[in-house]
């Protein structure tokens, strides 16, 4: 059996985002509720989710994934909105929205996706919405929670130029995941 790499293709997000990030954690923190908070060290706005790629396909991947980012040049990405999924109910996970009014952004999305299916151990079906997950909602009373993501719907974060995409491998670790860059690909279409 052949060895396999846990895999996903992202943007890593710059400091000034980061510190948006932590900002917007630290406010959410102090509401309450059971919630598995995610560094903001490791946030990077998760384009396609491989899971485990045999490690001999890894040169076929990112092959694919240049030739899917080819026409994709370097975009302006907004990070603005703090909501969660679901939308209404029990909050599972909460995020950042990360827009780009272009639709370059969605339509790179879109192609890596398609380019790079056969990789993949599932296909995401769902429509995509680029957000930076802050964490992961486990219990407690999440009404104060709720309130929170509601008064920062509106939150404004840093525009910043997204010049390159990143093929990252994913090690689940007991003190949380561990990211290693295995491709750097440019925007540069």
């Amino acid at each position: 059996m052949s060895e396999t790499v846990r895999t996903f293709i992202a943007i890593e997000m710059p400091p000034p985002v980061r510190e948006f990030l932590d900002r917007c954690q630290e406010r959410l923190r102090r509401a309450g509720g059971d919630v598995r908070w995610v560094r903001t060290d490791l946030v990077h706005l998760t384009l396609v989710f491989l899971g485990n790629v045999a490690a001999d396909e890894i040169s076929a991947l990112t092959d694919a994934v240049r030739e899917a980012a080819s026409s994709a040049g370097p975009m302006t990405l907004q990070v603005a909105g703090v909501g969660r999924f679901p939308p209404t109910g029990r909050p599972r996970v909460v995020w950042v929205g990360v827009e780009e009014p272009t639709g370059m952004l969605v339509a790179l999305q879109k192609r890596l996706a398609e380019a790079t299916a056969a990789f993949a151990e599932k296909v995401e079906k769902r429509e995509y919405k680029p957000h930076l997950t802050l964490g992961r909602v486990r219990g407690g009373d999440l009404r104060p929670l709720a309130a929170a993501i509601e008064e920062m719907a509106e939150a404004e974060g840093q525009a910043f130029d997204a010049t390159e995409i990143i093929i990252m491998q994913s090690r689940l670790a007991p003190k949380g995941p561990e990211y290693t860059p295995l491709a750097h690909v440019p925007l540069s279409g």
